[in-house]
């Protein structure tokens, strides 16, 4: 009996350990996007403004950034929200629906 009860905890304690882990991705995701935004955002003003004023002409090499770095964003979506296991959470999760 004592040692189902430490099982139980030891799965509950696995199971939040994990949850935890994963807050931690979906967080270091959002961060990522959220920086990825914002600093385009002021490079793309920047340039616009820049060639408004005449002083310089908007060439396709200035959006290089927005492109790789875009790229790198979407890569490190796959990563968090498909994943290794991505196959075994889904079973879970419908698992879980149908109970």
């Amino acid at each position: 009996m004592e040692n189902r009860r430490h099982e139980e905890n030891s799965d509950e304690e696995i199971r939040y350990l994990n949850a935890q882990k994963r807050v931690k991705e979906i967080r270091g995701f959002y961060g990522h996007l959220i920086s990825y935004v914002a600093v385009n955002i002021v490079l793309i003003i920047f340039n616009v403004l820049y060639h408004h004023f005449g002083y310089m002409k908007i060439k396709v090499n200035q959006f290089y950034n927005v492109i790789i770095w875009g790229i790198i964003v979407l890569i490190h979506a796959g990563f968090v929200f498909l994943g290794k296991d991505w196959e075994e959470r889904k079973i879970r999760k419908l698992m879980d629906k149908e109970k």
